[in-house]
């Protein structure tokens, strides 16, 4: 006899998908799964954003050693015969454990704006402490706490950008010059010194990052993510193609935390009146930007020995005197050039070559170095 055993019915209950309660339990385990796959990625993403950096760097990264040449391994050292010794005195602690780099900006500022040289054409040294001669990699880990760099101004402003150039493509004989604009011969002729003081070779200079990166295929920057330019002015109120050209890179580029460090050289005239004009201009763009600009004005360089009328000395220097506290008031830093160039060579008594510029474009590296960038 079949027994017919009777199940019991099974009901689902759906209260607990249903009901508020449960849906907000639901909230909660998914935000706290989110925040504890974020805490566990987080270290990843430290890591992958360490290979990222690391790799915005030239495939060999070459860090000189304590008393090594930093420039020995550039592009053209040996055919423009130029080492880190010609340019650089490597600097000793005068007192035991007493460093003899400066420790802020208004030292190193001070120091190299009153330094000199020990003989003509001897490397110049700061005046109570010195600056760094900082290699490719460490210039390029500076340029990555800003977010942009933005030289402005006459000839001075233009040949320390070059130089900059020069130092992030490690090419001493065209680095400093947009290459893909040259032919055989304009190469040949622009080489080494002649970037800086052959006239037929200034238009050549490199304006900017951007364009030189859709360009260059030869000696590529050694890091490029952040982006720097030449901007060129003679006048006042500048055009609006310079204006155009610094918003540019400071008011629509991303990272807002970032400064966005501007150096600026006028001293065509050395009329104190035109020249705070000018100062007045770019301090009221800047702080149009509603960011971080910190603010660099360039002195006038000296006038060479074999210049007509040598006695304009005195006015570049009373120049330099003069415009420093109009400059301070605006929240300008000010690097005298005078010193540096009274003793440095210059083939027409205006245009100094690329032994001088290479230093004034390290000096500027210095004062980014110093800069805070919170």
């Amino acid at each position: 006899m079949a027994l017919a055993v009777r199940l019991p019915s099974i009901k689902f209950d759906r209260s607990f998908t249903s009901s508020r309660g449960s849906t907000i339990r639901c909230v909660f385990v998914v935000i706290a799964f989110c925040v504890f796959g974020y805490l566990l990625l987080l270290p990843l993403f430290s890591i992958l954003k360490g290979f990222q950096l690391f790799f915005s760097f030239h495939t060999e990264i070459v860090i000189p050693g304590p008393g090594e040449d930093a420039l020995k391994h550039f592009a053209g050292s040996r055919d423009c015969g130029i080492s880190q010794s010609d340019i650089y005195l490597a600097p000793f602690p005068l007192y035991p454990g007493v460093s003899p780099f400066c420790k802020n900006r208004a030292t190193l500022l001070e120091a190299l704006s009153s330094g000199g040289r020990h003989g003509f054409d001897e490397p110049f040294v700061g005046k109570g402490c010195t600056y760094r001669w900082f290699s490719t990699p460490e210039i390029c880990m500076i340029l990555e706490r800003f977010n942009a760099l933005v030289f402005i101004g006459d000839s001075t402003a233009q040949t320390i950008y070059a130089a900059l150039n020069i130092l992030l493509r490690e090419d001493l004989a065209l680095g400093g010059l947009q290459q893909w604009m040259m032919n055989d011969q304009d190469r040949e002729a622009c080489k080494c010194n002649e970037q800086f003081v052959n006239r037929d070779c200034l238009g050549y200079s490199i304006k900017g990052i951007e364009k030189a990166k859709k360009n260059m295929k030869e000696s590529p920057y050694f890091c490029e993510r952040v982006p720097h330019a030449y901007v060129p002015i003679d006048s006042t109120p500048a055009s609006s193609t310079a204006q155009n050209a610094f918003k540019e890179l400071t008011y629509d580029h991303p990272s807002p935390w970032q400064p966005s460090p501007v150096i600026l050289s006028f001293s065509p005239s050395l009329d104190i009146t035109t020249t705070t004009r000018v100062l007045n201009e770019w301090a009221s763009l800047a702080t149009g930007a509603e960011r971080s600009i910190p603010l660099l004005f360039l002195g006038p360089q000296a006038a060479g020995f074999n210049k007509a009328g040598k006695d304009g000395n005195a006015a570049l220097w009373k120049f330099q005197d003069e415009i420093a506290e109009p400059a301070k008031r605006r929240d300008f830093d000010l690097l005298g050039l005078w010193n540096m160039t009274a003793q440095a060579s210059s083939r027409d008594g205006e245009k100094y070559g690329e032994n001088v510029a290479l230093v004034q474009a390290m000096m500027v590296i210095n004062w980014l170095s110093k800069l805070g960038t919170s």
